[in-house]
């Protein structure tokens, strides 16, 4: 007996059924491949099992793999808002084009959280529009910033992730960056995103979680769709060229003393506060993230947003402390100097 039926009848006695596997319903459809198996009791469902669990579980991990990449999308989003580091004047829309203006930059650093900039949502029409903006640029903070966060909800999923790059084609959207001197950022650049593969059966998708700075808002797309619609060539890498290369690239810059070095420094500690948050969130709400995709659509959604508001929050509050401790270290710095110069005038009156 074959698991094939129509969407009315049992697929294993053939009577009239309503009883659809809750396992594999709802499923994304590849090429209209999904079609859904019903049955007319438990028992029928128990008997067909071994013809239909094969099947079952590659759309099972499939299901969780796209709730997955929803959830991972959704973080980046937060995480890329929270950490947003472009001073943004103005925004201009014309036909399949952003045009973002720059404004001129504090030159003054005193702390790392002064690299930190507000994102101007005012500035976006829509929210996709700001969605856009903020992933501009930033294919490789989702590799790598998103490294701990993307293997630890994948696992159990994926059976192996790789770091791609590749050259863009069929844009639906350009956003070109102009600064306070009216140079015009080079758009022609490498982009960044994941080959993922998936256990029982082996599916292979592209992963992509900033490539709606492109227009494209659906962060997985089948591997060979994506590479045929999407790609116009692959890049080599000699160096890093490994899952986790992005991660230790921008890890290495930490030791610079440039605002990039600044930025990855932050990014480093900001990264580890979205992996702890993550299972701080999971632990107090005692709803693990494999849990939480399996729980009914509307629920899962709801519970998304409250793990992402909860990290955002914590979020938060770490760079609020560090901006504090940043403030403390200055007063502390302010006193020593005063009380450093007090001695010297002291000593050069004693001296007279």
């Amino acid at each position: 007996m074959t698991s094939t039926s129509s969407s009315t009848t049992c697929a294993h006695c053939g009577k009239t059924a309503e009883r659809a596997c809750t396992g594999c319903k709802d499923v994304p459809a590849i090429d209209g491949d999904i079609k859904t198996i019903y049955y007319c009791s438990s028992a029928c469902q128990k008997e067909d099992w071994q013809y239909h669990k094969v099947l079952c579980k590659r759309l099972q991990t499939r299901k969780l793999f796209y709730l997955a990449g929803s959830v991972l999308q959704e973080m980046f989003y937060m995480y890329r808002e929270k950490m947003f580091d472009k001073l943004i004047a103005r925004i201009d829309k014309t036909q399949g084009r952003l045009i973002v203006y720059e404004g001129r930059y504090n030159p003054l650093i005193t702390a790392e959280t002064d690299c930190l900039i507000q994102f101007p949502s005012k500035l976006c029409q829509t929210e996709k529009e700001k969605q856009s903006v903020l992933v501009h640029l930033a294919c490789d903070d989702a590799s790598a910033w998103l490294h701990d966060i993307l293997k630890y909800t994948l696992a159990g999923i994926a059976s192996n992730i790789t770091e791609v790059r590749g050259v863009v084609k069929n844009k639906k959207l350009d956003i070109i960056a102009v600064d306070v001197l009216d140079n015009v950022q080079d758009t022609d650049f490498e982009h960044e995103f994941l080959e993922i593969k998936l256990l029982n059966g082996g599916e292979e998708y592209a992963l992509d979680l900033s490539s709606a700075q492109y227009g494209y808002f659906e962060p997985i797309v089948p591997w060979r769709k994506y590479l045929q619609t999407r790609v116009s060539k692959l890049a080599t890498s000699q160096h890093f060229n490994y899952f986790g290369g992005a991660k230790d690239r921008l890890v290495a810059e930490k030791g610079d003393t440039d605002v990039k070095g600044i930025i990855a420094s932050l990014n480093t500690e900001s990264a580890q506060e979205l992996m702890s948050s993550t299972k701080e969130w999971e632990e107090e709400y005692k709803m693990p993230i494999m849990k939480m995709m399996k729980l009914p659509f509307p629920e899962f959604k709801m519970k998304e947003k409250q793990l992402v508001d909860f990290i955002a929050d914590n979020l938060g509050q770490y760079h609020a402390w560090l901006r504090g401790r940043a403030e403390k270290d200055k007063a502390e710095a302010a006193r020593s100097d005063a009380g450093g110069n007090s001695k010297q005038t002291k000593t050069r009156q004693k001296g007279l």
